[in-house]
Parts: C-alpha cells; structure tokens; sequence
C-alpha cells in the first residue's frame, strides 16, 4: 500500500506563499490571521498549534482569539465583527465544531466575505457551489490537491465522501464534481455505509470517528484520503483503520503525515490572497 505523504505537497505550497509573503512585507502589509474558538477541543488546539508553526515559517501572523465555553451568540457575533473592521486582520478563521448553544450557520454569516479564508460565508459556499469558488475550506481543497500530487484519476471515478459538515463533505463534492468524478455522500442516517464505500474507487473520509473505515468496508485498489482528526490517549488518529487497510488500499493518506500539513499550507496561502486583495492600490 501506497502512503500518501502531504509533506512535499505542502512544501510547494509554502515555498510559494513565502516568496508572497516576502513581496507583502516589502509592501509594508504585515498578513495576519485572526483564529476565534469558543471553548476549542483538543483537536481545535492541534490544528491551531500547526497553524502558528507554519504561519511563523512563511511570515504570516496569527492570533488566538480564544473565547470561554460559555460565550453567547452575542459575544462571538460582536468579535467577528470586530475583526471584520480590524484593517490590521486580513484572515478569520472560526474554529469548529461550536458547543450546541451556539448556532453555526447563522454565525457564519458574520464573517467578512473578504476575510473569509475558510470559505464558511454563505456567499462563498454558494460560489463554490456554482462552480465559481473564491475561498474554499482548505482540508476539502487539501483532499484534491493530495489526489492530483499523487495523479490520482479523478475524471470519471467513482468516488464516496464520508461525513457532510461544512467544511469537508459537502464542499469536497462541489470540487470533485468539477474534477467530473461521479460522486456520493454517505453520513450518520445512512443505513448501509459499507454498500457506498464498496462501490468507489475513491473514499475520503471525515467524519471525526477513530476507525470508522475498515479494510473490509472498500474494493481492493481503492484510494482512501483519511481527513479524520481524533486525539486519543496513545496520539492523533484518523477516521480510518489503517491497520486493516493495508491489504486491501492501493493508497492510503495517513494521520498523522497526510492532509495536515497541505491544509496548513492551503489556509496560511488564503490569508496571503486575502491581504493581497484587501490592500490592493
């Protein structure tokens, strides 16, 4: 089995964003990020720990606007439209999952459409949607990108997503749909998972349950790109049963190593294209 490794994708990716970076800071425009969380969870805490490292590496900023667990709708409403006015910030980022209290989508809405770097506004989920994309959440970008690295086919496959958040499932369909792969989402109601992963020649998977993909669930030679993130006493682990899928995969993303890094690139490289625009002459 084949390991798909994102760690020279996302060297490509940030070679570039800091020659970018580079050619902002000539310009005197220092890109910052801004990433608010509402009580994050530990694997909100891995993801912000690799997006400082890497932001420090290519000269992008970031701050940690972290808010009680307890934070009302109010709250978290008044910072993202403090950010939305701060011309220092270039990029917000809202970590999710939200606690239940909190309402996501109508949240959403708050975060300034050229700020956007996660592409969680309505308005640039539905320009993804009609094939226009301007921001795109970066592990469903980072998804594509692992599979074109490794040249992948993706015109005409048959491929299964698993799990339909916002911000993986539903956005990956819309790009792998503009690759012309014959796509299905399978999720918590559906009632035979196995059935839809058998049939694909590509499975990605990320719906934030350790083991969930098991080796006897997909077809020999299938490409699994595990987008999974859980902490666990003995580490990170991802979504997939990668000990089971070693006979049977012909490609495996794993975790850690696989889609981590290039979605680190591919967000740190939105809030360059996002500074690049808003102090554009």
């Amino acid at each position: 089995m084949r390991l798909l490794y994102g760690r020279p994708v996302a060297e490509r990716i940030e070679t570039r964003s800091g020659e970018r970076s580079a050619a902002l800071q000539a310009r005197r425009v220092a890109p910052r990020l801004a990433v608010v969380s509402v009580g994050a969870d530990a694997a909100a805490n891995t993801y912000l720990g690799r997006i400082v490292a890497r932001g420090t590496r290519i000269g992008v900023a970031v701050d940690d606007v972290a808010l009680p667990h307890d934070a009302s709708e109010r709250d978290l409403t008044a910072t993202l439209e403090r950010l939305a006015r701060d011309r220092a910030v270039h990029g917000v980022l809202l970590l999710t999952p939200l606690p239940a209290a909190l309402q996501g989508a109508r949240v959403a809405d708050r975060i300034a459409v050229d700020k956007d770097v996660e592409g969680m506004n309505p308005f640039n989920a539905g320009l993804l949607a009609e094939g226009r994309p301007s921001f795109v959440p970066s592990t469903a970008e980072a998804a594509v990108r692992l599979l074109e690295f490794y040249e992948v086919p993706l015109a005409g496959v048959r491929a299964a997503i698993v799990g339909r958040s916002a911000v993986i499932g539903r956005p990956l369909a819309a790009l792998l749909l503009a690759k012309d792969a014959t796509v299905t989402i399978a999720h918590s109601k559906t009632p035979d998972l196995a059935a839809i992963t058998r049939d694909a020649d590509v499975v990605v998977v990320g719906a934030g349950r350790a083991g969930l993909l098991r080796g006897d669930m997909v077809r020999p030679g299938v490409t699994v790109i595990d987008a999974g993130i859980n902490v666990t006493p003995s580490g990170l682990v991802g979504d997939v049963d990668a000990a089971s899928m070693t006979t049977v995969a012909a490609a495996l993303s794993p975790v850690p190593g696989g889609l981590g890094a290039v979605t680190t690139a591919l967000l740190l490289q939105n809030v360059l294209t996002a500074a690049e625009k808003l102090t554009a002459d």
